[in-house]
């Protein structure tokens, strides 16, 4: 189905109306940032949630001590932050019951769900899992759940409906960590198999909108690390996949959430490589500040003409009744200039 048809198609049987978009002029009168109460610790690579009107943070890289660091600087780490919405104020919640970076994080009808993420030691800081964890009650204890059909991270979060589904990123296959198609949801019993990603990436962002959801951006590790502008979205209706209208340039390490029916992406890194005048290789890296906002009925991208504070890529996006909260990320690509910065982009 092509996609103009497809999109109409699906914008008759949804609530995707998109509000108008404001002229540059007026914008910066109507959404400005606000300061939010700063994390404990700063860390980056973070796949936060909504529960219980609490931010939830688990399972992150985090700020270390040289002596216990396994990337650089950085480790992977067991704690959990808790944000009250109502009180404003950063909290430490149950801790996990094992280290792990790239924890992706789904709230559920039993609770959150911490799935796979990379366990991390000095030789090899990449050891992609398979095991989840729930916690049903923030005061309570992280409780071993059903575990992927195979170990998955780096990958797209969501929830669509009932279901927390995890889309692509980095598995192992022959023996070797690359990355991988593989869809696969949890229906709070057991992982089922859905429509593989058409392409495979990671470091996208996921966000859900009616019976689906959009993967945006991300990188191919094949392809040394090359940048994407590629959207996908997919229906679960029918179980298929259909390209939308890419980005305005490629990006990974983002970060998304919806807002009034359209979607916002924020920040990410690059990574380009070089042949020296001795023949070497070298590489180059940047971070970006832009934000991006996406509306479906249109299948059209915009850059807005507000930027975020600071170039960050491994942050978290959360979108409340307040505003899109963006949490932590790194100013420099890989793990430099790590922060734990918490902002609040508000819409008036």
């Amino acid at each position: 189905m092509k996609r103009r048809v497809f999109i109409r198609k699906f914008a008759q049987f949804s609530l995707l109306a998109c509000s108008p978009s404001l002229l540059a002029s007026s914008f910066h009168n109507n959404v400005n940032w606000i300061h939010k109460p700063r994390l404990p610790k700063q860390v980056q690579e973070l796949y936060p949630c909504l529960y219980n009107n609490n931010l939830v943070l688990a399972g992150a890289l985090e700020q270390s001590t040289i002596e216990r660091a396994t990337m650089g600087i950085m480790d992977a780490s067991s704690a959990c932050y808790l944000f009250d919405l109502s009180k404003q104020v950063w909290r430490l919640g149950p801790e996990l019951p094992v280290k792990r970076h790239h924890l992706g994080l789904i709230t559920t009808k039993k609770g959150v769900l911490a799935i796979g993420g990379f366990a991390a030691s000095k030789s090899n800081p990449w050891q992609v899992r398979a095991d989840t964890f729930v916690l049903s009650n923030l005061e309570d204890h992280w409780h071993t759940s059903k575990p992927l059909p195979n170990p998955q991270a780096e990958s797209g979060y969501v929830r669509i409906g009932d279901n927390a589904h995890v889309i692509s990123g980095r598995g192992i296959v022959h023996g070797h960590l690359t990355d991988i198609n593989s869809h696969v949801f949890f229906d709070g019993t057991k992982w089922q198999q859905a429509a593989p990603l058409p392409l495979a990436r990671n470091s996208g962002a996921c966000v859900a909108m009616s019976s689906g959801c959009l993967l945006i951006g991300g990188r191919i590790q094949q392809k040394r690390h090359q940048n994407q502008t590629r959207v996908d979205f997919y229906d679960q209706r029918t179980d298929k996949w259909f390209e939308l209208s890419p980005t305005p340039f490629a990006s990974s390490g983002i970060a998304a959430a919806s807002y009034n029916n359209k979607v916002y992406v924020f920040g990410g890194e690059q990574y380009n490589y070089s042949i020296n005048r001795a023949g070497l290789t070298t590489m180059h890296s940047k971070t970006f500040k832009q934000v991006w906002e996406y509306c479906f009925t249109s299948d059209k991208w915009q850059t807005l003409p507000i930027s975020m504070t600071s170039t960050r890529h491994g942050l978290g996006a959360i979108s409340t009744q307040e505003g899109i909260y963006l949490i932590g990320g790194a100013q420099r690509a890989g793990g430099e200039l790590t922060t734990n910065t918490v902002e609040l982009l508000q819409f008036k």
